[in-house]
């Protein structure tokens, strides 16, 4: 088999994975006589490593989770086990989604969780956006949008989750739960945390404001430019993949990662391609409730988004944070 992984900068940490344990994980999936020709690492991801494995005359991916004596933040935990129990509610949109092939979370053969994938052909669509004319980025947004929209109808039973992860009967314990886990991180990487403080505070004496949210919603948790595939066709170009819904969860849609990045990367520029989306995606709730929960959420990701960036010394990210904070500390009280 060839083996063909990253060189990982000297500074990274340790990663001692070998052309052996790749070799068993595929002979586990796909039987001892498997013809395994080549596993190639492919580049872009943040938290698991990824392989391209040429097996039996096809490509499968192959994701393998860091070891288990990582030190993982609050919202790393079991990611590729979460993914799993959460699969099956994608189903509005599994045309766009890797098949799940086989899962290990055994730890018998390598001490990591580990799962198979169909491929997806495509090209990320943050890594040739600039090639793309108008006409056809404005045709993505509107997939991009009824895609969103797709798997914000699925109802679930409950919020918070999926299993391993905890899961809440109301809408306001999950809110509150991530704001203490964000805050407590925040803490640890020895940032001001009062102002997340403050809000957090704020939230608890006012649960009934987050619990008009009733119905659980399946929210992709990571959907955004870097996680969609697409191809580029003779009549424009279309999404063709829905990457790592590892993050997914159960909720309310105006707290999703998309709607978050969509309302913090508004600007002139963009304005056309998020009118495109929101015209197939429909309209939020524009109500004084939806503006509290709105700042609620965004204090949540920024809190989550600061303790990443301290722990990977992204200053940038860091600034614009505190900023992001600040304001939502300041507006919150007024609503």
């Amino acid at each position: 088999m060839e083996f063909l992984p990253i060189e990982r900068p000297v500074e990274a940490e340790p990663d001692d994975l070998t052309a052996d344990q790749i070799k068993s994980m595929c002979q586990r999936a796909f039987g001892i006589m498997a013809n395994i020709v080549s596993a190639r690492e492919l580049g872009g991801g943040t938290f698991n490593r990824t392989f391209l494995v040429n097996i039996n005359d096809q490509q499968v991916i192959l994701r393998i989770a860091p070891p288990s004596t990582t030190k993982l933040s609050w919202d790393e935990q079991w990611l590729m086990r979460r993914e799993n129990t959460i699969q099956p509610f994608f189903a509005s949109v599994a045309a766009w989604m890797p098949r799940p092939l086989m899962a290990d979370f055994t730890h018998q053969i390598i001490d990591r969780d580990y799962a198979f994938q169909s491929y997806l052909a495509g090209e990320r669509w943050d890594a040739v956006a600039e090639e793309l004319t108008l006409d056809e980025q404005l045709r993505l947004w509107g997939q991009f949008g009824a895609i969103t929209r797709a798997i914000h109808l699925t109802t679930g039973t409950f919020f918070g989750g999926p299993y391993p992860a905890q899961e809440f009967r109301t809408w306001s314990q999950t809110v509150i739960d991530r704001l203490e886990c964000a805050l407590r991180a925040m803490v640890e990487a020895q940032l001001d945390a009062s102002e997340l403080q403050l809000i957090l505070d704020l939230v608890r004496g006012k649960p009934d404001r987050l619990d008009e949210i009733q119905q659980p919603r399946l929210l992709h948790g990571d959907l955004w430019l870097f996680n969609i595939l697409v191809r580029r066709n003779a009549d424009g170009p279309d999404i063709t993949g829905i990457l790592d819904a590892d993050r997914a969860w159960w909720g309310d849609p105006l707290a999703d990662w998309t709607l978050f990045v969509l309302s913090k990367s508004a600007s002139p520029e963009n304005q056309p391609f998020h009118a495109v989306f929101w015209q197939t995606y429909g309209q939020t709730e524009n109500t004084p409730g939806a503006a509290f929960r709105k700042y609620v959420y965004e204090a949540m990701h920024v809190g989550t988004a600061l303790s990443w960036a301290a722990r990977h010394h992204d200053e940038e990210t860091l600034e614009r944070g505190k900023h992001d904070l600040h304001a939502a500390a300041t507006i919150l009280p007024n609503l």
